[in-house]
């Protein structure tokens, strides 16, 4: 049994009003419109006279919207119709031609409608080109996703005497339902190599895997494509967890640049052993406290992100402090100005629970 998935690049190469196409390949409609539509380009089933078992997809919609699909096979390659001469593809693709003149001609080709189904069993139609139209009305929003067709769409007729095994009887019919939930559990089945795959599993999954690595990444806080690579280095950074290398492995993935890890017990042997003072920056609390500088702009919402993360990942009675270097040198009245100093304007900003003040920052 063949089976097409109507995937991205089907879609994209079909005709839609209304509608647009999410980047997980899910048909959303748009807001404001009032009337939306979609139209595929054919499916080839390889020979004429090809027939064709079950359409199916998931859909969630608003209750005041009403959609039907229209679902036709033909062989038919080659159309003229009034002024129109070209392909069949062309015409359902056609930007000039309107919706309603394009449902006639399914209609004419002897559509099937369905409305308001997500499941639908095409054992009447045959022809080696199948084209299938969602028509959609309705302010509400309306979603579509996973679309797919079986070619053959029953594999239990197969194992029934021939007698048996007459095309849209209602025998086959009724087989079709059992046939229909085998081959979905089927499908979930093969798909499962996909749920442990860190690139491809779903975002919820993320965290689960995490907490098996000892990583508690609950809460939603961090975006998906940060939460991937923490998960993916989730055994690499617990064979370090505790040292200097873990903070840099996880600095480089959630800032994807280079920090500078300070470690006080060691700037404070150097510093006795040269006889030097200690930078201000560095002075009080103990010698396991570590001070990371950090050159990229540093949100509230991401210092928020780092310390909880690098928190798991440190030694026993070690505090962290977060600091961001500023390349923008400042000076009072008593301070005369250097060659690579100088003086900031006075800007006003508003000062909310997600804002930080940087240095030139005045409220009035």
């Amino acid at each position: 049994m063949a089976r097409y998935s109507i995937k991205r690049n089907r879609i994209e190469s079909g005709y839609m009003t209304g509608l647009t196409l999410t980047d997980d390949e899910r048909i959303v409609s748009a807001p404001g419109t009032l009337y939306h539509a979609l139209f595929l380009k054919g499916l080839d089933g390889a020979e004429k006279g090809a027939e064709w078992g079950r359409l199916s997809f998931t859909c969630s919609c608003a209750e005041d919207v009403v959609y039907a699909v229209f679902v036709a096979a033909t062989d038919l390659t080659w159309l003229r119709r009034g002024k129109y001469e070209g392909s069949v593809d062309d015409f359902f693709l056609s930007e000039d031609i309107d919706v309603p003149v394009k449902l006639q001609l399914l209609k004419e080709l002897g559509a099937k409608r369905f409305v308001a189904s997500d499941d639908m069993l095409l054992y009447e139609l045959t022809g080696q080109y199948l084209y299938v139209a969602i028509d959609v009305a309705g302010e509400g929003k309306a979603e579509f996703s996973g679309m797919a067709v079986d070619s053959a769409g029953d594999n239990f007729m197969a194992t029934f005497p021939e007698i048996y095994r007459e095309r849209n009887s209602f025998f086959h019919r009724y087989m079709s339902v059992f046939s229909s939930i085998y081959g979905d559990f089927q499908r979930k089945i093969d798909d499962l190599p996909s749920l442990l795959d860190l690139d491809t599993c779903p975002p919820e999954l993320l965290i689960t895997y995490g907490e098996w690595m000892g990583i508690d990444l609950s809460g939603g806080f961090l975006p998906e494509d940060m939460l991937r690579e923490l998960v993916k280095n989730a055994y690499q950074l617990n064979k370090i967890k505790g040292t200097k290398a873990a903070f840099e492995k996880v600095l480089d993935i959630m800032l994807g640049e280079k920090a500078i890890v300070l470690e006080h017990n060691e700037i404070q042997a150097f510093m006795k052993k040269e006889d030097a003072k200690i930078p201000s920056l560095l002075e009080g609390g103990s010698v396991y406290d570590i001070t990371i500088l950090i050159e990229s702009r540093l949100t509230e919402e991401l210092r928020h992100q780092l310390l909880y993360v690098l928190n798991q990942f440190k030694p026993a009675r070690t505090r962290i402090n977060l600091s961001q270097l500023d390349d923008t040198l400042t000076t009072d009245s008593n301070t005369y100005l250097d060659v690579n100093a100088r003086l900031p304007e006075e800007r006003e900003a508003v000062l909310d629970s997600d804002s930080a003040l940087d240095g030139v920052i005045v409220l009035q």
